[in-house]
């Protein structure tokens, strides 16, 4: 059985999810920043490497431009990828 991993990054962690039962790509479920969550347009990585590679990258962008994607939906063009913004549950 295939499952998730979470690994723990700055102040935050990556999540990132197997496709499906004995997949080898992955997708990029979550960039957790302080109890706040980011959520990329869905794509496939080759590897868990590289998926969790490119969710460093995310989280490292998200931090320099946070005030741009906490109005909601963002669409990255830099990255080619949309994000989604869940707030903090207080």
């Amino acid at each position: 059985m295939n499952i998730g991993i979470i690994e723990a990054y700055c102040s935050g962690f990556l999540e990132i999810l197997p496709e499906g039962e004995s997949s080898d790509y992955w997708l990029i479920a979550g960039i957790h920043i302080n109890g706040e969550v980011f959520c990329p347009s869905p794509r496939l990585y080759r590897s868990e490497r590289v998926a969790l590679a490119r969710a460093a990258q995310l989280y490292d962008w998200i931090v320099d431009h946070k005030q741009q994607i906490m109005a909601g939906n963002y669409f990255c063009s830099q990255l080619n990828l949309s994000l989604w913004y869940q707030p903090k549950v207080s």
